[in-house]
């Protein structure tokens, strides 16, 4: 038989695809999004600045669009970021204050539910780094390369100082107070580095560097200057540029934005160099008005600025180009929000998000493919204050600083100093009645902001205290935000397990495993329940030679160890429980903390594993799963299964590191997380049975335990005993 042609058109079509897949990633357009911090919305040349002149930053309007109703979704840092970075309204998932610099604190910034855009670019192969400001928090499971990130150069904080020479602090445990943490030493991933440029430089130098190194491929750069943001501090080089500016404040200003438009210059010099200017979405924008009384910053023609809702505060500078798709030097007056940067970019990477966006692609409104606005309404809110403004079509509702609204016609009266009669708008209750609805599906903030230092400070007094990886954590539970702390245990009581809270599984129990299960095995000890795994002969009292069952056949069991459980003692049903443990990765070992619904039998009741560390296919794996009855009668699974060596690789001390495994249960959903990384998510509604029964729908106990062999693989040539250490158990309910 003749199989060369076979071979050779089977070749071909492999070729053909590969040459297809590569055109296809060389076609999608690289994103780059430039986030200035507190700049004014006259601050720009393309929004008629006379004293300050940014020709670079200009280039982006010429070369594309000019927004002249660009919008933030927050008239502060940190929640406009978590607009802007995920693409929904930031109330949506309770970021509705500006977070605290908190390294202990997973729950201060953006949560784990929230996919940002280099999350979402990375289901189509982009290289993506997050440069300069981050703000949306400190916490390591909260960090750039956490959030889909490839690559960080920047900071965590909400500001910094911008002299190499004023950055004194090694990390972020040498902070002492909130703005303590602007002099920490810049983060390089996840290390710190020593920095010899002037900042706004070196974020303009190393995003530079980036395009350079990933030309080829496409990528995404989050480019978040902290200029202009105080503190005002410039070099010579950019003061010297304005001398004729007589108030000082207003001259380091200058020499700030200056900076920054110098940056913006050099990072489009590099795309046209490179010739890749033609493929890249380029954003600009602030990230809120201009606070003209602290940095010196104008606003124009709009009232007031930074932290008001009123347009100074939420109208920003805002363009864009992308030559190759949208006409240049075009004007466009339909107001469009930072959530429009998300979608725009995930719809033409031809990426679905994983989360219901705010946000529409702007591409076909700007080459007139589609008429009308992008935005019938648009929101804001700030919950802390009771206050809300409203934009519908070319009306505006506000409430700030006052008990009563206020209603504006923002196109006649773009500086909101002609209020409406409210009496005589026959729209006012319909604008009302949408802000009402929308505000109901909102949530309220889920941690303690900026305004609040003081009082989250004496809430956490271990706030900026290092926790150490290899030892037990003694430092008070940080309960999240709308919770309370349910049921705990913190193994501090030397001696065996609470009897309160745990009993035991005793003798050989699943599996087929080797280990006979029997109390002796668990202890309290220094802080932590140790389970101990031993090679010891314990005779099987249930033996029965001829018996089929594993359980009865066995003589004696080899290997002995313990499992501990909340059967009849404590159950939950919803909430948060996480557990912090150093698990043994030994061959032959199987630690687990899992969870077991109350009534019906296996697999009926439902079954959710925290945490399954064994061989699968003859790999070392972690496995987050759940199980439940299928309708057949057969066992449903929906599991994730993580290589051991996927984590041994980023951190090689691993298994001598206490870790925290995580389960966030709701009606809807059970996620389960390890060290702040999602590692799946199950839907429940998939687990719901012909009678109507759903076994997550009803409390579930806890159970804790060392296996040893079966899926742990064989442990002969292991060295006993081993040791699985348990810091905490912890469960939160809502409030």
């Amino acid at each position: 038989m003749n199989i060369k042609p076979t071979l050779t058109i089977a070749l071909a079509q492999l070729l053909f695809a590969s040459a297809s897949q590569a055109q296809e990633q060389q076609t999608l357009p690289n994103v780059i999004v430039i986030l200035a911090d507190d700049l004014g919305y006259a601050d720009v040349g393309f929004n008629g600045c006379k004293d300050i002149p940014t020709p670079n930053i200009d280039r982006i309007a010429q070369n594309g669009i000019r927004f002249t109703n660009g919008y933030v979704s927050y008239s502060v840092c940190g929640p406009s970021r978590a607009g802007l970075i995920t693409g929904r309204y930031q109330d949506r998932f309770g970021f509705g204050r500006n977070p605290l610099f908190a390294p202990n604190d997973p729950e201060m910034g953006l949560p784990l539910s929230e996919q940002t855009l280099a999350d979402a670019l990375n289901q189509a192969n982009y290289k993506s780094l997050a440069i300069g400001k981050w703000h949306l928090g400190a916490h390591e499971s909260l960090h750039p390369l956490k959030r889909g990130f490839d690559d960080f150069y920047g900071f965590l904080s909400g500001g910094h100082q911008y002299f190499p020479e004023d950055l004194t602090l090694e990390d972020e445990f040498e902070v002492k107070a909130q703005y303590d943490a602007y002099k920490t030493k810049l983060l390089q991933n996840h290390k710190r580095v020593e920095e010899s440029e002037y900042l706004t430089d070196a974020f303009s130098r190393e995003a530079v560097s980036y395009i350079e190194s990933n030309q080829d491929n496409p990528f995404f750069i989050y480019l978040a200057y902290n200029a202009p943001h105080a503190p005002l501090q410039a070099t010579e080089k950019y003061l010297d540029r304005f001398k004729q500016i007589d108030n000082r404040k207003r001259r380091i200003y200058a020499a700030m934005v200056s900076a920054v438009d110098d940056g913006v210059g050099q990072v489009l010099d590099k795309l046209e160099e490179l010739g890749i200017s033609d493929n890249t979405m380029v954003f600009f924008l602030s990230d809120n008005g201009g606070p003209e009384e602290h940095n010196g910053s104008d606003n124009g023609i709009l009232r007031e600025g930074k932290s008001s809702l009123y347009e100074g505060g939420i109208r920003v500078p805002f363009a864009m180009q992308w030559p190759a798709q949208i006409p240049a030097g075009k004007v466009y007056d339909q107001p469009v929000i930072t959530f429009d940067i998300f979608a725009t970019a995930v719809e033409n990477a031809k990426v679905s998000p994983k989360n219901q966006l705010d946000g529409v692609n702007l591409i076909p409104y700007l080459k007139g493919e589609k008429q009308g606005t992008p935005h019938e309404t648009l929101y804001w809110r700030k919950f802390d204050q009771n206050a809300y403004a409203v934009r519908s079509g070319d009306y505006k509702v506000v409430r700030y600083k006052s008990d009563v609204d206020e209603m504006f016609d923002v196109e006649k009266d773009i500086s909101e100093t002609r209020p409406l009669s409210i009496a005589d708008q026959a729209n006012y209750a319909e604008i009302k009645q949408a802000y009402t609805k929308w505000s109901g599906e909102m949530k309220d903030p889920v941690f303690l902001g900026l305004m609040q230092d003081e009082e989250y400070s004496q809430q956490n007094p271990n706030r900026f205290r290092r926790l150490n990886p290899y030892e037990p954590d003694t430092m008070k539970p940080a309960v999240p935000s709308g919770y309370s702390l349910l049921w705990a245990d913190e193994f501090d009581k030397p001696g065996k397990p609470d009897s309160l809270y745990w009993t035991y599984e005793e003798g050989f129990v699943r599996n087929e495993e080797l280990q006979w299960y029997q109390p002796d095995n668990a202890k309290v000890r220094n802080g932590v329940l140790e389970i101990e795994g031993r090679r010891e002969r314990v005779k099987n009292p249930h033996y029965e030679k001829d018996n089929r069952s594993w359980k009865k056949n066995r003589r004696e069991a080899e290997y002995t160890s313990a499992c501990v459980k909340t059967t009849d003692k404590f159950s939950f049903q919803y909430g948060i429980m996480e557990v912090r443990a150093k698990i043994d990765t030994s061959m032959g070992m199987w630690p687990a903390i899992w969870s077991l619904g109350v009534t019906r039998r296996w697999p009926a009741n439902g079954e959710v594993d925290q945490l399954e560390f064994y061989r699968h296919q003859g790999k070392a794996k972690l496995l987050a799963n759940a199980a439940w009855a299928g309708s057949d009668g057969k066992i449903v699974w929906d599991s994730a299964r993580i290589p051991i060596d996927d984590f041994l690789e980023a951190q090689p001390d691993w298994p001598e590191r206490f870790h925290v495994w995580k389960m966030d249960w709701t009606e809807s959903y059970i996620r389960l997380y390890l060290d702040g990384q999602l590692l799946n998510e199950i839907d429940i509604k998939n687990a719901e049975y012909l009678d109507g029964f759903n076994p997550f729908h009803q409390p579930q106990y806890i159970l804790l335990n060392l296996a040893i062999g079966s899926n742990g693989g064989d442990p002969s040539g292991t060295s006993f005993p081993r040791k699985y250490l348990v810091d905490y158990v912890r469960v939160y309910q809502k409030e």
